[in-house]
């Protein structure tokens, strides 16, 4: 069955590998490439500039992980679904579970390891910066959250290709599942990890110290001063296990879903 799926998936994988690591290189070789973390942030032009770009989408939208859905998830199942093949499996003496997993093992598995390696690299690559920025900066991109959210959208891309049982309205659907999923999470979910907290300044002041690399939630003016809600920089790491929990926890959901889909539903 392994054999089978990595015939099956190996031009996929070698795609997503290609990107993955092409990425994760050009962090890598910042410097030969006058892309090094300072210049991104601090004088971006010519090909930094691009990276910069780079850096501000993942900031606010997660687009890597959006292919992962589209792109590795969504066809796995629904290709198999709309072409008939999955029937060829299912007559070899291969039970519905185990040429499921097959597929999870292979295809999920690396996308976890390109993940972690790509999301390691881009904090290496982030360090320098880290003092000045913060690393609620890299919030999308960390160590963390970055795995977490490509399998939550390979998971999301598997269950409605299920349910769909058709390639492209499985992609687009996927694409605007896991986009709203961002969205609520960063708007909605995140801030709310804990109680902000909230300071004072004069508002014609300089910045307060305490916002140093803090997570910036907004700010409001009262006469001569501005209150500013924030949460601290030492907050980042407890809401990446949060945020990855959560994550974790949705991909479970929809594997199940998959799974109890596939061996009750279709026939």
């Amino acid at each position: 069955m392994t054999w089978l799926a990595w015939r099956q998936h190996r031009l996929g994988l070698a795609g997503f590998a290609a990107v993955f690591l092409g990425v994760a290189a050009i962090y890598g070789f910042s410097g030969a490439l006058d892309a090094d973390a300072r210049t991104v942030y601090t004088a971006a032009s010519g090909f930094s500039r691009l990276v910069k770009f780079g850096e501000d989408m993942s900031t606010y939208l997660q687009p890597l992980p959006l292919l992962v859905g589209m792109f590795a998830g969504a066809p796995l199942i629904s290709r198999e679904l709309e072409h008939h093949t999955f029937r060829y499996a299912w007559t070899q003496g291969v039970s519905r579970g185990r040429w499921l997993r097959g597929k999870v093992i292979l295809v999920g598995g690396a996308v976890l390891v390109l993940s972690a390696l790509l999301s390691a690299v881009h904090m290496s690559w982030f360090a320098p910066m880290a003092p000045e920025r913060g690393w609620f900066q890299l919030f999308n991109q960390s160590i963390l959250v970055f795995p977490a959210t490509c399998l939550f959208t390979f998971a999301l891309g598997m269950a409605i290709g299920a349910l769909v049982e058709r390639i492209v309205p499985a992609m687009a659907v996927t694409l605007v599942a896991a986009g709203a999923v961002f969205i609520l999470f960063a708007a909605v979910l995140r801030p709310n990890y804990s109680t902000p907290l909230v300071v004072s300044q004069p508002t014609l002041g300089g910045s307060s110290p305490e916002l140093a690399g803090s997570y910036y939630l907004g700010s409001s003016v009262r006469g001569d001063l501005t209150e500013i809600s924030y949460h601290p920089a030492d907050r980042f790491w407890t809401f990446q296990f949060v945020e990855a929990g959560c994550y974790l926890a949705l991909t479970a959901a929809l594997l199940a879903l998959t799974f109890w889909w596939l061996s009750r539903k279709l026939s």
